[in-house]
């Protein structure tokens, strides 16, 4: 029964596309939250909450500790599973301080789902990159995206189904191996992927389809930042 409701919903969700229009909340002062950087945090300072502001320095704060990005002229960088894309911003900064042009694309399956407010994923992802240039959000099957990007960014994928079916995802869609394979696929030659796993079980899961596809990866273990708003533990490992 839970997967013929997920199968509903989703359809429901995909066709009518519903949503509240022109996400727009009401921004907070976030200058005490704003630490001494050498990054660039002037988007972090106007149109924002104090809690997506956080969003975004743990993000990053997390990119700068433990994904090695190699100076470049141009930089296409691809998230998967964007979700609302909440941490737009902090990705942006991070990657755009090692390059001067960059081109940036969120990818989200689920993009219509409904959020607390009434607005979908969608829609409010659409305001949180408003002031990123060259940055494009995707409503879509993450297989149908092609093309070839410097460094990949995936938080919190599913890779064990319950997960999967909690999210109220079709099972259709849970397909770890194939969109492991595609996003390795997916890397220039010398790119690497910034992978990060939502607890131990899906951590040892992640691990261990990576082995079974004989992609490298290299583990980085239990993440920290003083930034993180998350009561559950993350695991990184890298992926080349």
């Amino acid at each position: 029964m839970s997967e013929l409701k997920n199968k509903f919903d989703f359809y429901i969700r995909e066709k009518t596309k519903f949503s509240r229009q022109n996400y727009s909340p009401r921004p907070q002062n976030v200058m005490d939250l704003i630490p001494a950087s050498e990054y660039d945090l002037t988007i972090l300072k106007k149109d924002i909450t104090r809690q997506n502001c956080l969003e975004n320095l743990h993000v990053l704060d997390i990119l700068d500790k433990y994904f090695r990005v190699y100076p470049k002229e141009d930089l296409k960088v691809l998230d998967i599973g964007s979700k609302n894309w909440n941490y737009a911003k902090g990705e942006y900064i991070f990657f755009n301080h090692h390059c001067h042009h960059l081109e940036m694309t969120g990818v989200e399956l689920d993009a219509y789902r409904l959020c607390w407010n009434l607005f979908s994923r969608r829609e409010i992802a659409r305001y949180n990159i408003k002031y990123l240039p060259f940055t494009n959000y995707v409503a879509d099957d993450f297989m149908n995206i092609d093309g070839k990007f410097d460094y990949i960014t995936w938080f919190l994928p599913f890779v064990g189904e319950y997960q999967h079916r909690k999210w109220g995802l079709p099972i259709k869609y849970f397909r770890p191996d194939k969109m492991l394979m595609h996003a390795h696929e997916c890397l220039v030659e010398g790119g690497a992927m910034f992978v990060v796993n939502q607890g131990e079980t899906e951590y040892w899961l992640q691990k261990k389809l990576c082995e079974e596809l004989d992609i490298p990866y290299r583990e980085i273990g239990l993440i920290r930042s003083d930034f993180s708003i998350y009561k559950l533990p993350h695991y990184a490992l890298i992926i080349f």
